[in-house]
């Protein structure tokens, strides 16, 4: 806190304490007019209380409000100012014994939150109640206004000892956060101010009901003597006094004792369980808080109450927590190995396509482009392409039914066969026979592949394919709209063992472009669960003809995108675009 924001804190208090103090002054001497009486006001215990938790400031206000209040009651100046220096003396006095009875000076020094703090409350009052009879009395008889000793010292005691408790408690709890609120302010710290301890309700509670049992015992004291009774006003109300004083003490002795063995029982085991549920979420991580934490509850571990009770189960609870931390832990590990692996295991498929374009930079008669998009982390889909020999090329794309690992490597075996007797020289229907059969061996899984497969001559244009249960690839010959080539599709791949599949042939001229797809193109599907369907494809397809393989795919792929916008993605979406260019030289 700044020199400038102290200089007004300070004032703030000193105007406040010097008006509360004027103000709780006047009605007495207003009302009660005998000289005796004005000694047994509640605003003797103001200052010790105000001053014990503000210090000079507050010692400082109430002195000058008292001095205001004596000039107006018409007190000479030099009796107002030995008062006035009185209250700061006393305030001063509780200010002292206060800290040295508390350490702390962050603010939690004024936290009534145990009966060890209300005692030292206790004692600075009555000390300061001593104090104020002492010098009231050496005043008064200076000044000739009573007798050094008399009953109303011990009204003044009492007045002072149990007013200071009536109010210094709940100013102490106010105090208190004020303090705090103050204390991080100037520290930087962003924390929030706790309202009110366990403890502190409880004694709130207990001075509020303290307060009610002075009120209906004065009353009825009150009602009692004034009836069939002249006597003057000092004896009426000093009886009133007394028996209010010894109400009101043996109500604080009682008081006490059972506050006592709440605090013991009650308050402060829930407090403490309290502050374990609060802080085992943040720090239960570290083995030395956590077993701190533990600690706390195995000390109420073996009561046969409820405070056992919740000792016990929070025991429990917290085994719990670390048993399902620890496994949760474990899974996470593991979680994140195969992520690790399914990455490692992505990028490894990735590289088994055919991923560098133009991948054939020397060769005129054609281009080819073509991509894969997983669904997750690995994919069944997969295209290939690849020389046969120096005149023909094969293409080929195939779809593995399910998703994820097992379907992946399932493509790896399917793509590993396709090639490897596809470059022997086979044609396209016998290779997918001998495939089927091989798949078919040992398949418990019940996994199949549908596939598409065609080799091109690149001197004479002939295209020569197969179908295994695959989508229909599209066709653009010459200066024409992009078609389907629809044809009879055969079984799927690793379906029926005894499979022999059909070969078709046709011509591409100069210039004819092939797609080829996945179902998982056609079948994107948006929020509301429309297919993009193969007629937006066939639009899209023409709307932009003339765009080269890889234009082309990435056109479609940005379609599709806008179509389905946040809907998931369920499906890998492969495809592969051939462009027949020019005939291979003979």
């Amino acid at each position: 806190m700044t020199r400038k924001n102290k200089l007004i804190t300070a004032s703030v208090i000193f105007l406040l304490s010097a008006l509360l103090f004027f103000g709780m002054t006047m009605p007495f001497r207003v009302w009660l007019e005998a000289a005796e009486i004005t000694e047994m006001r509640p605003v003797t215990a103001l200052t010790p209380v105000l001053g014990l938790i503000f210090g000079l400031p507050a010692a400082i206000g109430c002195a000058v409000g008292n001095i205001v209040a004596d000039l107006i009651s018409g007190y000479e100046l030099s009796y107002a100012l030995l008062n006035g220096a009185q209250q700061i003396f006393y305030g001063l006095l509780a200010y002292v014994l206060w800290r040295r009875l508390n350490k702390e000076h962050d603010g939690s020094e004024f936290c009534l939150d145990s009966i060890s703090r209300l005692l030292k409350l206790f004692l600075v009052m009555a000390v300061t109640a001593a104090v104020n009879v002492l010098v009231s009395a050496i005043i008064n008889h200076v000044y000739s206004v009573a007798d050094l000793i008399t009953i109303n010292s011990l009204y003044t005691f009492v007045n002072v000892f149990d007013s200071g408790i009536v109010f210094g408690c709940p100013l102490l709890i106010i105090g208190h956060l004020l303090q705090r609120k103050l204390y991080n302010i100037s520290h930087g710290k962003k924390e929030k101010v706790v309202v009110f301890s366990l403890n502190e309700r409880m004694i709130i509670n207990a001075i509020i009901t303290g307060l009610g049992i002075c009120v209906m015992i004065g009353a009825s004291v009150y009602i009692t003597e004034k009836i069939g009774t002249d006597e003057n006003a000092i004896g009426l109300w000093g009886r009133i006094y007394l028996f209010q004083t010894i109400a009101l003490n043996l109500y604080f002795a009682l008081s006490m004792g059972f506050m006592w063995f709440s605090e013991r029982k009650i308050s402060r085991p829930v407090e403490q369980l309290a502050q374990v549920a609060r802080g085992y979420y943040t720090e239960h991580s570290e083995g030395g808080e956590k077993e701190r934490l533990l600690n706390v509850c195995r000390q109420y571990e073996s009561e046969n109450t409820e405070v056992g009770t919740l000792a016990r189960s929070y025991i429990a609870m917290m085994k719990d927590i670390d048993g399902y931390i620890e496994n949760l832990r474990k899974a996470t590990a593991e979680k994140e190995r195969i992520n690790a692996e399914l990455s490692l295991a992505s990028d490894i498929q990735a590289h088994m396509l055919p991923c560098i374009f133009p991948p054939f930079p020397d060769r005129q008669e054609f281009d080819i482009f073509a991509t894969m998009t997983p669904a997750k982390e690995v994919g069944g889909d997969f295209y290939d392409f690849f020389m046969t020999d120096e005149s023909h090329i094969a293409v080929v794309i195939a779809d593995v039914s399910g998703k994820g690992v097992p379907a992946a490597l399932f493509m790896v075996i399917a793509k590993t066969l396709i090639k490897n007797y596809a470059q022997t020289g086979m044609e396209p229907a016998e290779v997918f026979t001998i495939v089927n059969r091989t798949l078919c061996d040992g398949n418990d899984a019940g996994l199949f592949v549908t596939a598409w497969m065609g080799v091109l001559d690149l001197k004479s244009g002939k295209l020569t394919y197969v179908n295994a249960g695959h989508n229909p690839p599209m066709l653009r010959q010459k200066d024409g709209d992009f078609e389907y080539l629809k044809s009879p599709a055969g079984f799927v791949l690793a379906g029926l063992e005894t499979i022999k599949y059909k070969q078709k042939e046709l011509f591409l001229s100069e210039g004819d472009k092939l797609l080829l797809y996945t179902d998982g193109i056609t079948e994107a599907t948006d929020k509301e669960n429309a297919l993009y369907g193969e007629e937006r494809l066939s639009a899209f397809m023409n709307a932009h003809k003339s765009l080269a393989p890889d234009e082309m795919l990435k056109g479609i792929k940005t379609d599709i995108d806008a179509f389905v916008g946040e809907a998931p993605q369920f499906d890998d979406m492969t495809m592969l675009m051939l462009d027949y260019l020019k005939k291979m030289e003979v």
